[in-house]
This record gives C-alpha cells, sequence and structure tokens, in this order.
C-alpha cells in the first residue's frame, strides 16, 4: 500500500532546482509533484487517484491547469533533463553515442481526446485506438536515455506531420554530449528514408568536431544508379555467399545470437555509395525473413552494422517501460491538444526523474529495469516520509508538554 505523502524529499527538490523555464503562481511545485508521485505512484497514474497520495493542497483540478498551461514548454523540459542526466552518467570507452527512433501508441478508451485515432499502420498489424507517439533515445553501454518525443497528430489535423518530418526534427533539436567522437543514427525501415538519410549527411558536414552515420533497415523497393532492385539481390543471392557470425546480447545479459550475413558497396539512387547487407536468424531462411540495412560508414563490417541493428530492442524497452510502470496515457485529459502532450511528457519526465535519482544503482553493461529503480525509490520516499512523520509527532508531543510545563 502507499502512504499519503505530505512534503517533497530534500534529495527530490535539489534535483527540480535547475529545472528551466520561467514559472507563475505555483505552478513550479505542482509540476514538482506531479512528476514525483508518477514515478513514485504503483497504481492507476489518472489524475484523480495520484492525487490520493498528495497534500490537500494538491488536487487534480491544480494538476489539470498545469498540464493546460500555454506558457511552458514540455520539449524544452524533457531536453534538458535530458541532457543533465548524460552528463552525470559515464562516457563510453569508444566514445560513440547512439540514437534510435521507434514510433508506439498508447490505448485509449474515451473519444474525448483531441490527438487520439484509430487505424493501424498496415494490414498486416491490428487496429487501434489511442495516441500515437515518436520516441528518440541515447543509447551506450546498457543505458537508454529517452531525448526527445512528438505526438502524431491525426491526418485531419491541420497541423499534422509525419513520422519521419518528426523524427528529423528531434534529430536537429538533439545536441551530442561533448565526449562523444562519433554518432550512429538507427531505426526500422518506417525510418530509412532519403530525406532522413540526407539529413544525418547533412549533420555530418555540419559538425567539425565529431562524425555522423545512419544505420537503417530498408525496403526491399529501393534501386542502384543501373535501376536495379535490391530485392532482386535478396531472392537470388547464394546461400553459399552468407557468412555465419555471433553478435553478443547487449542488453539481455550473458549469451550469444547466431546470425548468417552479407555485406555489399553499392550506389543508392538519391543517396549515394553505401554499404548493403543481408542478415538471417539461419542459413536455410527464404528471402521473406531476410532483413536488409543500409549504412554510410565503409570502415564497418557487417557483423558490427547487425550488432548496432540489435541495439534498436533498447528503444521497445522504453516503450514498455513508460506505458507499464510510469503510466504514459492514462491521464484522463481531454479538451485541448497541448494537454494531451504535456500529459504524455509528464511520463517521460519522470522516466528521466528515476534514472537521475538511482543511476548509481546501475552498472554499465549489465542489464536493469525502471521497475527495479522504481522499486528502490519507492521504499526510498516512504522512509523519508515516515521519518518525517515521526519527527512532526515528536515536535507536537514537546511542545504540548513545553505548554503544560509553563501554564502550571
Amino acid at each position: 500500500m502507499m502512504i499519503s505523502f505530505t512534503y517533497l524529499p530534500a534529495f527530490v527538490t535539489a534535483y527540480f532546482q535547475s529545472m528551466p523555464g520561467v514559472w507563475k503562481s505555483h505552478h513550479r511545485m505542482t509540476l514538482c509533484w506531479l512528476i514525483f508521485m508518477q514515478a513514485v505512484h504503483p497504481g492507476r497514474h489518472t489524475l484523480q487517484e495520484i492525487t490520493r497520495c498528495t497534500p490537500v493542497s494538491i488536487t487534480a483540478w491544480r494538476f489539470s491547469r498545469l498540464l493546460k498551461a500555454t506558457y511552458w514548454n514540455i520539449h524544452l523540459l524533457v531536453s534538458g533533463m535530458a541532457q543533465d542526466l548524460i552528463a552525470t552518467l559515464p562516457p563510453p570507452s569508444n566514445r560513440i553515442i547512439y540514437l534510435i527512433g521507434d514510433g508506439s501508441q498508447a490505448d485509449k478508451r474515451g473519444a474525448k481526446n483531441p490527438v487520439a485515432q484509430k487505424g493501424r499502420k498496415s494490414k498486416y498489424q491490428p487496429w487501434f485506438f489511442g495516441i500515437r507517439f515518436v520516441l528518440l533515445i541515447a543509447a551506450w553501454d546498457g543505458y537508454r536515455i529517452p531525448v526527445g518525443f512528438r505526438v502524431i497528430l491525426p491526418k485531419r489535423h491541420a497541423g499534422y506531420q509525419n513520422e519521419n518530418a518528426l523524427f528529423r526534427e528531434m534529430l536537429r533539436e538533439f545536441t551530442p554530449p561533448s565526449w562523444a567522437k562519433m554518432v550512429i543514427v538507427s531505426g526500422d525501415a518506417a525510418y530509412g528514408s532519403k530525406a532522413n538519410m540526407k539529413m544525418v549527411k547533412d549533420r555530418d558536414k555540419a559538425d567539425s568536431e565529431r562524425r555522423w552515420g545512419f544505420v537503417f533497415a530498408m525496403a526491399r523497393t529501393w534501386k542502384t544508379v543501373d535501376e536495379k532492385m535490391i530485392k532482386n539481390l535478396v531472392t537470388h543471392l547464394p546461400r553459399n555467399l552468407y557468412a555465419r557470425t555471433w553478435i553478443p546480447k547487449d542488453i539481455e545479459g550473458s549469451g550469444r545470437k547466431t546470425f548468417w550475413i552479407y555485406g555489399k558497396r553499392l550506389c543508392l539512387c538519391h543517396v549515394g555509395d553505401v554499404t548493403v547487407g543481408l542478415s538471417k536468424k539461419g542459413r536455410n531462411v527464404g528471402p521473406k525473413h531476410t532483413k536488409i540495412w543500409v549504412t554510410n560508414l565503409p570502415e564497418l563490417t557487417p557483423r558490427q552494422v547487425v550488432s548496432i541493428c540489435q541495439k534498436r530492442w533498447a528503444i521497445e524497452l522504453v516503450n514498455g517501460e513508460l506505458k507499464s510502470g510510469l503510466g504514459l496515457g492514462r491521464h484522463q485529459v481531454s479538451g485541448e491538444q497541448r494537454r494531451s502532450t504535456n500529459s504524455v511528457g509528464i511520463a517521460v519526465l519522470a522516466y528521466l526523474f528515476l534514472l537521475r535519482a538511482c543511476h548509481h544503482e546501475i552498472t554499465p553493461g549489465q542489464s536493469w529495469s525502471i521497475f527495479q529503480l522504481q522499486h528502490g525509490f519507492q521504499l526510498r520516499a516512504m522512509t523519508n516520509q515516515v521519518e518525517h512523520n515521526v519527527k512532526v509527532k515528536m515536535a507536537k508531543g514537546r511542545k504540548t508538554a513545553s505548554y503544560f510545563v509553563l501554564g502550571r
């Protein structure tokens, strides 16, 4: 059972002291309470449910007013907290940071949410009704840090942008840490577009301090400058040209995975010279189950590229942790687009807050989960609250005793 909190612990308020922004009235303290309760509350993360464990002055109406306010920017807060967290964590030995993007959705039941939509991404996927969003994370040595998010508006909305446009917007706003010597952008086939590859190349030319490269999964419809489709390479490539290799598991713990891989330098239309590779999990696996990837980094071997592709699993873990552990999309808000966007961003801020408060419990290169950090943080917060209650009662007892002594 969760106890009622009457004050914010000192280690919590110290973390929020450097929070950027100009706040009006009591919105700063209300935001601190909302992020704190989003991180520590184990049950349903609706505004009414969260306020059952807060002081009387912190009500659901105040949380709703905060989410509705238009003068503060949730994306600025996410970017600032992510940069502060990245500067706190130890850098990798190879000085490489990976930026991974992916889209997901949070299921909803009410139809009054202005950004909720229904449909399915393809004919092979089930129908859904909920909020769609794009997430960008930074990963290295087992760390996975959300550095940006964007809500995908319905197509009928005037400000609609597709996933790739929102993905490029987050990449432009991301500032790599000073220790990074190379930034590798990765994504599935939905993000392997001409515009995304061109943007990474332009970022590489503009950045004189570090290199920028991409490793994207790609569709079979791409063509080379010779008007030959990549699909033909996948279909007619002999099995004896595939080389067997193994990739160590980066996040799931000890062990390794076996792949059959093949790489070749090609010149793609609208992109230029790249390395195109094929990978499959068995020597006799057919073309339909063969994955295609492309990279502009010629020094990478096929084995290294497949290892980078395996790091994309980190963003799936973050999506699951945000929705299961931190209640992303469960605030019952409606009426305005900004309120729904801020509601999604509060879960991302709570994720960053937990990592910042419990980063000492993560060992680089070892597996971890936000649920472990959340459980330890709950015990720490409740212990502080119990100690505070005991001190208050003891102070009241001393005050009462001194009153009777003086009265006599």
